[in-house]
């Protein structure tokens, strides 16, 4: 094991960057070595390779082996590993990743025995570079622009121990080194060909095509440096070397570079950050090279525009300055955070054995107690069989005096005997007593029958028909004449008391029941109202009003 280096990783589309530090985290001191990605795959599927991690589909290889693109990454990141055999690795994997694809990662290199790699986001890591290179304050807003190869990243961060991305990245595949590619490729074909007609399906024609686009990719890149190159075209027939310089490059890119601004203005607007508040705009991946880039972002936002001397290391070189630090502290972090905050990503390093008394140090918590959420209920008692057929007699009363009320059939009052003679002087106390309330009298067998309502009189007695001349109703007996010479002023004895008829409410028998229960509410007749002596309404108002003149008295109780 190399005891003074650290390595940090970037498994990209088309190669992988790994680049080492001393493990003091000098930055004079990085060490870049690439190498491709996938060396057993074809390379059009190879660039493919990190947008399906996290497909359960396999990916055969060309040995035959059908491994899942996540296992693939790993033995690419493994490889690397073997080759330097450093003292602490930091891998940084792509801001567009999903946790899914985070998680399946992580796995994948611990069943490659790599548990002791810890993955980061490539926008954390490329801001750990800006920190250490430029010196900047904790808490700078940084914009990382990372235009790789297969499209545009744009992400939002914040420096200092507890800085990282703000919000999610946003991504486009129509922006990247592989469409340039394909743009400058049909520019020199269009000029080496002319007028001449080739057979695009020709197996020799294909295999140049192929290396035309190869070269066309190179062009790009020298001309980021120089001001112009020549292309090489072989095809059959065709044998030209077209020259490209830098203006006619910048001419191709202009127009989708433009739309590229568009992500910034998005990204800002989804992260909350004003353009204002932004310090710095980082430039990474390979096309970020490009020098029209760097014009375009810097004339649209007027904020100062940083880039390496090599944009498509700086992931990884920020990724080595992290493994460094965490060699430094002689403990690598249990969780990394993802942009989103709502993921967390575990590294597979034992945890070190915490020392009794320090504050990590968690002690035993007693057992749970489980606490009843509601409190027991009552039980029902069914002891107090005499007050619960209390209860069931008045709440049967109460139902059919509301009844009674609601159809006008009941009169409550207390009035005193008078008789016709004009000389008796009564005093009588009425309570909304119309003049065609009935007069009860007892019938033969106990049943309450209604008299004829009483003319030219404002009162009504209980207990004596209202008129001497008034006939009773057909199917009821005589009721019981009194004497109307009883003096007026004189007031009723204890005996004429005693000798006034009761009437008294028969309730059939009740069983004891396990719970009161409220009876239905009785339901009118379908006989037309009025004073007819056998409709019920009018017999229960009767019988009630009796009930209620009747003070100091205790009715008998029946139904035992």
């Amino acid at each position: 094991m190399t005891q003074d280096l650290t390595l940090g990783l970037t498994a990209g589309s088309s190669q992988t960057v790994a680049v080492t530090v001393a493990a003091s985290g000098r930055t004079s001191g990085f060490t870049a070595r690439t190498r491709p990605t996938a060396p057993g795959l074809a390379p059009d599927l190879a660039r493919t390779l990190p947008a399906r991690v996290g497909d359960p589909v396999d990916i055969r290889t060309d040995d035959g082996r059908a491994l899942a693109p996540a296992d693939l990454l790993a033995e690419a990141i493994g490889a690397a590993v073997r080759d330097i055999d450093p003292a602490g690795t930091v891998a940084a994997f792509p801001a567009w990743w999903s946790p899914h694809a985070v998680r399946t990662q992580r796995e994948a290199l611990d069943r490659a025995g790599r548990s002791d790699v810890v993955l980061v986001p490539e926008p954390a890591a490329a801001v750990r570079w800006l920190e250490t290179a430029h010196d900047l304050a904790d808490g700078t807003i940084v914009v990382v622009y990372d235009l790789g190869a297969t499209g545009l990243t744009v992400s939002v961060a914040d420096t200092g121990p507890g800085g990282g991305p703000r919000a999610e990245s946003v991504r486009s595949t129509a922006v990247g080194g592989d469409e340039f590619d394909l743009l400058i490729m049909r520019y020199v074909l269009a000029n080496a060909v002319g007028d001449n007609d080739f057979d695009p399906f020709d197996p020799a024609a294909e295999q140049e095509l192929a290396i035309v686009r190869q070269r066309s990719r190179n062009a790009k890149e020298v001309l980021s440096g120089n001001t112009a190159t020549s292309i090489p075209v072989r095809l059959p027939g065709i044998a030209r070397d077209v020259r490209l310089v830098r203006d006619e490059l910048e001419d191709l890119l202009r127009r989708p570079l433009s739309t590229s601004l568009e992500l910034i203005h998005e990204v800002l607007h989804r992260a909350g950050v004003d353009r204002d508040s932004v310090g710095r705009i980082l430039l990474t991946g390979g096309g970020a090279a490009i020098p029209l880039v760097t014009e375009l972002i810097s004339t649209e936002f007027g904020i100062p525009v940083v880039a390496a001397d090599d944009p498509a290391h700086t992931s990884a070189s920020g990724a080595a300055l992290l493994a460094a630090e965490l060699l430094a502290e002689s403990a690598a972090p249990q969780t990394i955070a993802l942009a989103s905050g709502d993921a967390v990503l575990h590294s597979a390093a034992a945890a070190r054995p915490t020392p009794e008394g320090s504050v990590d140090a968690v002690p035993d918590l007693p057992a749970a107690t489980k606490t009843p959420v509601l409190p027991a209920l009552p039980q029902d008692t069914t002891d107090d069989r005499s007050g619960s057929r209390r209860r069931v007699i008045l709440i049967a009363v109460a139902a059919i005096a509301a009844a009674a009320l609601a159809t006008g059939t009941l009169a409550l009052g207390t009035t005193t005997p008078t008789t016709s003679s004009p000389a008796t002087v009564s005093s009588t106390t009425s309570t909304n007593a119309p003049a065609g309330s009935s007069a009860p009298s007892m019938a033969s067998g106990g049943a309450v029958a209604s008299a004829a309502p009483a003319a030219n009189s404002a009162t009504t007695r209980i207990g004596a028909p209202a008129s001497a001349n008034a006939a009773p109703v057909a199917g009821t007996a005589a009721p019981r004449s009194q004497s109307p010479a009883a003096p007026a002023n004189s007031a009723q004895s204890p005996s004429t008391a005693a000798q006034q008829p009761v009437t008294v409410i028969t309730v059939p028998a009740i069983q004891p029941p396990a719970a009161p229960t409220v009876p239905a509410a009785p339901t009118v007749p379908s006989a037309p109202l009025g004073n007819s002596g056998t409709n019920p309404l009018n017999q229960a108002g009767s019988t009630l009003g009796t009930v209620l003149q009747a003070p100091s008295r205790i009715l008998p109780q029946t139904g035992k």
